[in-house]
């Protein structure tokens, strides 16, 4: 299958449902930290890792938010 056999809105409606899915992940990470913070002695190292994966996600969104434009403006 080529790049040419998927339409403009196959290839929006996939980026969509990555972005989705990435946004889905931060904030599972979000509700983690919240979590963690509630409890008497939260683990740093699962607040540590919930950070990257929100600092990560962060990134990810941007990027394919930059490639939903590109594929918008084709």
């Amino acid at each position: 299958m080529s790049d040419k056999d998927i339409t403009k809105e196959q290839k929006l409606s996939m980026v969509a449902s990555r972005i989705r899915g990435v946004k889905i992940e931060k904030f599972n990470a979000e509700l983690t930290i919240i979590e963690q913070n509630a409890i008497e002695t939260p683990e740093e190292n699962i607040i540590a890792s919930a950070n990257r994966i929100i600092s990560n996600a962060t990134s990810q969104i941007s990027a394919l938010d930059a490639q939903y434009t590109l594929i918008q403006a084709e």
